[in-house]
């Protein structure tokens, strides 16, 4: 091989390995910038999907996220929030008086993890989820001494359990009709995905857990309803959504509009029924119509009973609607 030629080969590698270098690095930006780019992207989506878990779970407690605070603008409407006792008297009386959910009050409250009945409210929920028996988990929840024997009942006597719960996935503090409300939404098998926990401030100012909307309580069971078939309306916490189930003395689907309604232990079912043009056919048929499609399920607390002389012991009236959600306000 000639010096020429040698020469020639030498620039040749010279050029193609600074090709190659430029390449490589060429490549190595690229990529850091793709990885980047996707992260980027990656954390926008996580905010959104944050945001709109968020959505949902104001929504599922009744609220609506969007408007942040929800007030009844009718011009005769009484207050919801009022230091007279008379005005609250005719509030509480006109809102048990209305066959679905009257507007209420709501504002989202600023939320510090390291205020210390925040710090407390996280000690009484982790002391009621380390407590095995029932009477270790009486000390935490709000009105004990009501309450307390309705647990006894609920896990002792009916063999009830907790609904499961993971990570947890909402944390809030609120304003909703004059009442403090911490809520923790966790994770969970439940028919709405979640284990929600709303928690009440007591006499002392001391956050302890509402148990009623905790556990979906009723004061008369599913099975209880099924076997003594009450006329006179019962109030029932369960999920609901709307279903095709039209039989015995709702057998007109063109009259009538079915709500699935299923128990808090995700087992018994009964199904309730309004007349579509109803008030409450025509409420419940806009808070649920967009649900249907998907099966998605809503918390609700109503009031329900039986027909006179019923054919079965599954169908019932829909009486009222009492909340959007399983946590009631004295």
């Amino acid at each position: 091989m000639t010096s020429g030629s040698t020469g020639s080969h030498r620039a040749f590698m010279a050029v193609a390995a600074t090709a190659c270098i430029c390449l490589v690095l060429t490549l190595v930006v690229g990529w850091r910038w793709y990885s980047q780019s996707i992260q980027a992207r990656m954390v926008m989506l996580e905010r959104a999907r944050l945001h709109e878990m968020r959505i949902r779970d104001l929504e599922k407690l009744g609220l609506d996220a969007g408007a942040g605070i929800i007030q009844d603008t009718r011009p005769d409407a009484t207050p919801k929030v009022s230091l007279q006792e008379t005005a609250a008297s005719k509030s509480k009386s006109a809102a048990s008086d209305s066959l679905v959910p009257l507007p209420g009050t709501f504002k989202e409250l600023p939320l510090q993890d390291s205020a210390a009945d925040f710090v407390d409210a996280l000690a009484v929920l982790d002391g009621y989820w380390r407590a095995v028996t029932t009477r270790e988990r009486i000390p935490f929840v709000y009105d004990a001494p009501r309450v307390g024997p309705l647990m006894v009942e609920h896990y002792d006597t009916l063999k009830e359990t907790d609904p499961d719960h993971t990570e947890l996935r909402q944390k809030s503090r609120l304003l909703l009709d004059g009442h403090e409300i911490l809520y923790f939404g966790y994770a969970s098998s439940r028919a709405t995905g979640l284990c929600e926990v709303a928690m009440r401030r007591d006499s002392g100012g001391r956050f302890l857990i509402d148990w009623e909307s905790l556990a979906g309580h009723n004061a008369m069971s599913f099975s209880r309803i099924r076997e003594a078939k009450p006329v006179a309306p019962v109030q029932v916490r369960a999920f609901v959504r709307l279903f095709d189930y039209y039989n015995y003395e709702f057998a007109d689907s063109a009259r009538y509009l079915c709500v699935k309604m299923i128990a808090a232990n995700g087992v018994d079912t009964l199904y309730g029924y309004a007349e579509r043009t109803s008030e409450i056919g025509v409420w419940l048929t806009a808070q649920l119509e967009e649900a249907k499609a998907s099966g998605a399920m809503s918390g609700y607390t109503l009031k329900v009973g039986f027909p006179e002389n019923p054919q079965s012991d599954q169908c019932l009236i829909i009486h009222q609607v009492v909340a959007a959600r399983w946590l009631l306000l004295d």
